[in-house]
């Protein structure tokens, strides 16, 4: 009998997760949502040396990043699961314009996702990654705002 006390256990557990074949609020179990939203201000970096591309940086929260005006961006942030099961999560970001705190912010440039592991077991994982933003000649100089988005697909 006390063998089975342990696997009675894990199965109590893994029954009390919801199936993902349920649709629920609309989307299939298929589709990503977005889990969390930080929004921060953009500041210039600091640069030593010769004369290199203008970049801004972010950071909060257990984020930070960076974006030039090449477009190029790069961050790193962490991300937490809660569940048992696994989820798959992407982080990325978006470029705003508005006011010194990021109230009442002007989205500049659509989400972009640089990141992507898969969390089990209530894991808490660092994302690190990047990308590069098309077209932001017009858009690096009047951008202050930065939106981290956390999205994901699974057990979230």
């Amino acid at each position: 009998m006390w063998r089975l006390l342990p696997a009675l256990v894990l199965v109590s557990c893994a029954a009390q997760e919801p199936d993902d074949s349920v649709v629920a609020e609309g989307r299939n179990s298929n589709s990503s949502r977005i889990v969390g939203t930080l929004d921060l201000p953009l500041t210039p970096a600091s640069t030593s040396g010769a004369r290199q591309p203008a970049t801004k940086e972010f950071q909060g929260r257990n984020t930070r990043g960076r974006i030039s005006e090449s477009g190029t961006w790069s961050i790193s942030t962490t991300v937490t699961h809660t569940r048992l099961r696994c989820a798959t999560y992407e982080t990325g970001i978006q470029l705003g314009q508005g006011n010194a705190d990021c109230s009442n912010v002007r989205w500049l440039s659509a989400v972009q996702f640089g990141t992507r592991q898969t969390h089990c077991n209530s894991a808490t994982l660092i994302h690190t990654g990047g990308d590069e933003l098309a077209g932001m000649k017009d858009t690096f100089e009047v951008a202050n705002c930065v939106r981290v988005v956390t999205r994901c697909n699974g057990a979230c």
